[in-house]
């Protein structure tokens, strides 16, 4: 392997271990424990070697978020892909945002501004949100099929419930209560999907 590739290989590894330790002490003490500083102290890096991969903390949570929601996406397209049924879909689409957000609560928070993880960046949202190319908005046309905007209108209404939803329910409720809530999520799911079709 030659210096170049093994500069890049070393540039990668070390962004991913600057997201991964901010993850893990977000985790540990909430985003607002979270500093370049510290994250420099964890991984032994000096500050300024940290400030060449993320010039501020508020770059380094939008590229927390936008793995957020790209990893949300390939899941949607592996569901889309695996099942037919648009139904089905939708619900296991539901299930994966709600498995994702509690087990990996500190990203979930950056997605959506919550327990001190503000992100001033929008750009993440403008790429989930859009309809083209999107699994999750197919799905929906799919039991709207002659609906035009409606389907449009009817993926923002799921846009609402989905994360909203999760975010109240994480923002309101002790973690333990989670499971309890799951069932409640789950069944305003399933009437939504039943009032559009």
């Amino acid at each position: 392997m030659g210096i170049v590739e093994r500069r890049e290989r070393l540039r990668i590894q070390v962004r991913s271990d600057i997201v991964k330790t901010a993850k893990d002490i977000a985790r540990e003490d909430g985003w607002t424990a979270v500093s370049i500083r510290k994250i420099a102290d964890v991984i032994e890096y000096s500050p300024p070697i940290l400030y060449e991969y993320f010039e501020s903390k508020d770059k380094l949570l939008e590229a927390i978020r936008l793995e957020g929601f790209d990893y949300l996406q390939t899941e949607f397209v592996k569901i889309k892909g695996h099942f037919s049924n648009p139904q089905k879909q939708l619900v296991e689409v539901a299930q994966t945002i709600w498995h994702f957000a509690v087990e990996n609560p500190e990203v979930f928070q950056v997605m959506f501004n919550l327990e001190g993880a503000y992100c001033d960046s929008k750009k993440a949202y403008s790429q989930a949100m859009s309809i083209k190319d999107n699994p999750v908005w197919e799905m929906i046309a799919s039991l709207r099929p002659k609906s035009g905007d409606l389907v449009t209108k009817t993926y923002y209404e799921w846009w609402c419930l989905t994360f909203g939803f999760i975010s109240i329910t994480m923002t309101t409720q002790p973690r333990y209560a989670f499971p309890q809530a799951e069932p409640v999520y789950m069944e305003g799911i399933r009437r939504f999907i039943r009032s559009i079709m």
